[in-house]
This record gives structure tokens, C-alpha cells and sequence, in this order.
């Protein structure tokens, strides 16, 4: 059977398994992903918005010469410079500027960050460049005294939801990927020369679909699949919660992003311009027994997030916060090490008679690496050779028919906000917004932003989502 006849069934539909489905369908695959809640809703939507090679690896790597580390920089600096490429209306190159106090930071810092820029060749951004005393006040009006400048790097900045997003619908548009959001994958049934997954409606119900190979892409949730799968089978995955705070930028102006190289538990945290005249502190590093939908920032982790920002800049006891996220990344380790030094690496364990390959770890900026190097071995699996497949190097989807809802339905939903009536009945219509969640967080982000407006915005949709059960027909249709 050719490539092109063949159906990929994917569980999971944030970084890594878009991932795995841009790799399959640009090779004519037929490409299933289900997702147990909203596109991209999961960790997908709760990292830090950069991308990045990672300094902390590369420092990581000087240190212990892991070789890990360095193939994870050097990986994710190379798909940095695609990220950037492939919607730049999202993805946005970002100057970070790295404080030093003294000689002796200025140099080893200095060639940290050289090598960091090496490494990314031949994607490589702007250079490093020394920033003195006048203008880091200039661009941190707030920063205590003490700094003799800094270093200006450079890395990207994205809105991670709404990238995920808009990928799902340009792979819809342009391969006819199918995406089913609030089902969930609860068995996983390998046949002869198939294998077949149960799926879980929001209402109960259970279906099954058929395909020629599934993909464990759940994040966090994956050793669940696994152990479902084989019962007994030890874990994999260590979880480790990151939280972050969002300050409005007339409390703390930061006109670039800002790095502090070094805490207490071996982390750095980032002080990074935000939507909507916002600024993004985070994030840390604890490990959680399991993880967790919505999962609240532990009362411990926003102190400490406040103690470092005060050490840094002159900020009042109690300062205001305007939204508050959690999340939880999935890291690959047996060692019994701190999360804070577990590499981003993913792993691929392939269970050939299952026909399941499970798809652990990973990072945002490598998710298409991570679908390449899965999907090889799928069809290493299948004895298919691993051709090149179609090119892509731009993945904004085509907004006309979302203009055309907005034009016929043109109702705002609240006075004073943006938003309108035909945004709404366009993703209902897509069937990937069952919850008024799905619209306030998203695809406007709102509890990336502010919280207080995120719950009036949601109150203003539940009001009137029983309105929106019958969608009505198409505005294109009628052309």
C-alpha cells in the first residue's frame, strides 16, 4: 500500500502532535488527531513564548559536557530560524539582554553567549552586542543599581495557542487533516496489519476509528496511554510544573527582554515584553506528582517569582498581577536529579506489534524535528521509504472565511471589546470550540493576559452559548 493511502491516528493535537502531522501529511498520509480538550490547551499553551535554543542547556553543557544538551541547542537553534520563517504574524525576533556586574560576568557571559550565536550558524540572528550603564537604564527604567550593563542576544518570541492553532487550520485547509477537539483516546486495540482506537465524545458516547499506526502525543498525560497499553509497564516521564506571572508594563516597563542568568535551584527566568502592553516573569521549575488541567500557581512559586523580580527591580511589597499559569513539562529522566537540569530532549519508543510509537518530551521550538524523527520511524516500521515530502516554509492559514462570519454576523459580543458574534459561529462551525474556554483562552488568550477581563468575556459567552448549539449555514456557501 502507498504512503498516500495510509491513516495516521494521533492522540494529542499541541506541539507534538502537529508535529508528527505536518511531517505525515506533507507525505500524503491521512492524518486523524484527537484532542482531549482544546487545540494546543495543554502544555502547549503554558511555556514561556520564547523560541529558543536554550542558554541554560548551553550552559549545562559547558559544565558537564553532556552531549545531549549540546545536540539540543544546536537542534533548536536550527529550527529556530524556520519558526520565525513560518508565521512571522505570530513569531517575532526578540533582543534579550543578559544584566552583568562585573569584569568577570562580562567575559564569561560574553563568550557564552558568542558560542550561543556560533552554534546557531547558519540561521544565525544579530550578534551579541554590549549594552552600557546609561542605555540598560533607558531600557529598564526599574533595575536596582549595581550593573555595569549587559549583553544583548537574540532569540524569538510567539503567541505558543494561537501558533498551534493556526497551524491545526492551515494542515486542514491545505491536507484535509481531521481534528476532533474534547474527544478523548481511551483504548488502543492493535489488529493484524491495523490498529484501532476507541474514542470518548464529550457526551459519553464511544466510537472507534482504524488506522495504520497511532501516536501516544499526550505531553505529560503519556505514560497514561502506556500504561494502558502494556499494564505494568514502568513510567517514563518525570513532570515538572512551570508558573508565571503577568505584570501590566506601566508597573514594570521592560522595552526588550530581559534574562536573569542565575537562581538559588540552578533555573534562569525571563522578564519578556507581552501581549497587550504586558510583561511575562517566569518560570520555575518544581516537580509535581502528576499533572493537571488549568493547574492554579502554588502560592510558594508566585512568592518566589515576586523575590527574584524585587532583587532585580524596584517593585513594591504586594505588587498587582494581572493572569497567573501553570503548566507542566514532560521530561524523559531515570535519574533521580533535579527537574531544573533534565534536558528538553524528546525520546521515540516505538512498539512495533502494537503499532503505537509514543512520542515523549520534547519543546516548542523543535516540534517539527520531533514529528520528523517520529514519523521516520513509523515508516521504517512499515518497510515505506522515508522520502522528502512536500516543502512547507509557510504555515498562516487563509482567514477569508473567517472574514466572511465576521462581515455577516458583525454583533459585538460586548461593548468596549473587539470581539464579534461571527468569530464565534466560525470556530463552532470548525466544531473546535465546544466551551466558551475555547474562545476566551483560545483564541484571544485573554487568561494570558488578564484574568478579571478573561472571566468578564467568559460570563458574556456563557450567557449566550445555548444561542450558538444550531450553527447556521456558512456565509461562503451562499456565494
Amino acid at each position: 500500500m502507498e504512503s498516500s493511502r495510509r491513516k495516521l491516528l494521533i492522540a494529542g493535537a499541541g506541539s507534538s502532535g502537529l508535529g508528527v502531522a505536518v511531517a505525515a501529511a506533507r507525505r500524503g498520509w491521512k492524518v486523524l488527531l484527537i484532542e482531549a480538550r482544546d487545540i494546543g490547551g495543554g502544555t502547549s499553551t503554558t511555556s514561556t513564548k520564547l523560541i529558543h535554543g536554550g542558554v541554560r542547556y548551553l550552559e549545562s553543557a559547558l559544565r558537564s559536557l553532556r552531549y545531549a544538551d549540546w545536540q539540543l541547542v544546536r537542534e533548536a537553534l536550527r529550527e529556530r530560524a524556520w519558526m520565525l520563517a513560518s508565521n512571522p504574524d505570530l513569531c517575532h525576533p526578540l533582543p534579550i539582554v543578559l544584566p552583568v556586574s562585573g569584569a568577570l560576568e562580562r567575559a564569561y557571559y560574553g563568550f557564552g553567549l558568542r558560542l550561543y550565536d556560533w552554534l546557531s550558524y547558519p540561521y544565525r540572528m544579530q550578534a551579541p552586542s554590549w549594552v552600557g550603564a546609561p542605555q540598560l537604564r533607558e531600557l529598564f527604567p526599574l533595575l536596582r543599581e549595581g550593573f555595569t550593563g549587559g549583553w544583548r542576544y537574540w532569540d524569538g518570541r510567539f503567541a505558543d495557542r494561537l501558533y498551534a492553532v493556526h497551524l491545526a487550520l492551515f494542515l486542514r485547509q491545505r491536507y484535509g487533516v481531521e481534528i476532533r477537539t474534547h474527544h478523548r483516546v481511551c483504548q488502543v486495540r492493535p489488529q493484524a496489519r491495523s490498529v484501532r482506537i476507541e474514542i470518548e465524545t464529550p457526551s459519553g458516547e464511544r466510537y472507534e476509528e482504524e488506522g495504520d499506526f497511532f501516536v501516544n502525543a499526550t505531553g505529560p498525560w503519556a505514560d497514561e496511554l502506556r500504561q494502558q497499553i502494556r499494564s505494568g509497564v514502568l513510567p517514563r516521564l518525570r513532570v515538572s510544573r512551570g508558573s508565571h506571572l503577568v505584570l501590566s508594563a506601566e508597573l514594570l516597563p521592560a522595552r526588550e527582554g530581559f534574562l536573569i542568568p542565575k537562581t538559588h535551584d540552578g533555573r534562569v527566568l525571563f522578564v519578556l515584553p507581552w501581549l497587550e502592553n504586558t510583561v511575562l516573569v517566569g518560570t520555575t521549575d518544581e516537580e509535581a506528582s502528576a499533572p493537571e488541567w488549568n493547574a492554579p500557581v502554588p502560592e510558594a512559586e508566585e512568592a518566589y517569582l515576586r523575590s527574584y523580580l524585587q532583587k532585580y527591580f524596584t517593585l513594591e511589597e504586594g505588587f498587582p498581577v494581572q493572569a497567573r499559569f501553570a503548566g507542566f513539562r514532560p521530561l524523559v529522566a531515570a535519574a533521580a536529579q533535579p527537574t531544573a537540569r533534565l534536558a528538553r530532549s524528546h525520546v521515540i519508543e516505538l512498539w512495533v506489534q502494537q503499532r503505537t510509537l509514543h512520542l515523549l518530551g520534547g519543546k516548542w521550538t523543535t516540534y517539527r524535528k520531533m514529528g520528523e524523527d517520529a514519523l521516520r520511524q513509523i515508516m521504517q516500521a512499515l518497510g515505506l521509504p522515508f522520502r522528502t515530502g512536500e516543502v512547507i516554509t509557510d504555515i498562516r492559514p487563509d482567514w477569508s472565511e473567517l472574514e466572511q462570519w465576521k462581515a455577516r454576523y458583525p454583533t459585538p459580543l460586548t461593548e468596549g471589546e473587539p470581539y464579534v458574534e461571527g468569530e464565534v459561529l466560525f470556530w463552532r462551525s470548525l466544531g473546535w470550540a465546544q466551551v466558551p474556554e475555547d474562545i476566551v483562552e483560545g483564541r484571544w488568550q485573554l487568561h494570558l493576559i488578564d484574568s478579571a477581563r478573561a472571566q468578564r468575556l467568559r460570563a458574556v459567552l456563557e450567557r449566550r452559548w445555548k444561542d450558538w448549539a444550531h450553527v447556521p449555514e456558512s456565509p461562503s456557501a451562499r456565494l
